[in-house]
């Protein structure tokens, strides 16, 4: 308890020293609590400044994340879109050339039963082997880069293989390329733009709950 002085009171000097000092004491016990509040305070100010700092970098992640899996969804879209149409005009086109060769041949069976040829005529010799003579007709890939040429040749090297991005990237850019997502972004890329100008075709397999793309040479294919 701190001593009282009054107007009228005489004090003595060595208690206004003593009283002096424990004030002293005292504020300086006052600063010392504030100055390590303030520490402690400074501290939490820091740390929530690297939290911040750490939630923004998770942020712009999951944005970047976000952006790529659109522009992916973009693709797969357009490219299951081409795919559609390749394929029906695929089928309109077989059903069409399984109708010619029936065709034909009804014509040849009742023109002979109607009006037999002669033995000595060459036209009705050759007219049967047409069909089943015509060479593949080639890829005409003057239009295409060297990537894009490359890529067409390894697909149609091997006519009955299965080729997905990776296969392909590998095949292009060597066996790190397995990894490397990049790549295998590229190696679509390439594939639908192949798929889109009629080089090769895009298939489409289920596979439990998601639907694998892949990609096949033509039948009778061959690169010039």
């Amino acid at each position: 308890m701190q001593p009282t002085y009054g107007a009228t009171t005489t004090a003595n000097p060595s208690l206004v020293v003593v009283d002096m000092e424990s004030l002293i004491r005292h504020c300086e016990a006052l600063m010392a609590e504030h100055d390590g509040e303030l520490v402690r305070l400074a501290a939490g100010v820091e740390t929530l400044h690297a939290q911040m700092a750490s939630v923004r970098t998770q942020r712009q992640e999951a944005a970047d994340t976000r952006a790529e899996a659109l522009r992916i969804q973009e693709t797969l879209l357009s490219a299951t879109q081409a795919g559609v149409a390749l394929r029906s005009g695929q089928r309109r086109g077989t059903a069409q050339g399984e109708e010619t060769p029936e065709a034909g041949r009804q014509d040849a069976s009742g023109t002979a039963d109607a009006d037999p040829a002669p033995t000595d005529a060459p036209a009705a010799e050759e007219t049967p082997l047409t069909a089943e003579t015509d060479p593949p007709v080639p890829f005409d890939t003057s239009n295409l880069g060297p990537r894009g040429t490359r890529a067409l040749q390894i697909i149609t090297s091997t006519p009955a293989q299965q080729w997905t991005p990776k296969l392909l990237a590998v095949q292009l850019e060597g066996p790190e390329a397995a990894a490397d997502q990049k790549a295998h972004n590229r190696a679509r890329a390439l594939m639908d733009d192949l798929a889109k100008k009629q080089f090769v075709v895009k298939k489409y397999q289920k596979e439990a709950t998601r639907l694998r793309c892949y990609y096949v040479a033509p039948p009778a294919a061959e690169v010039v």
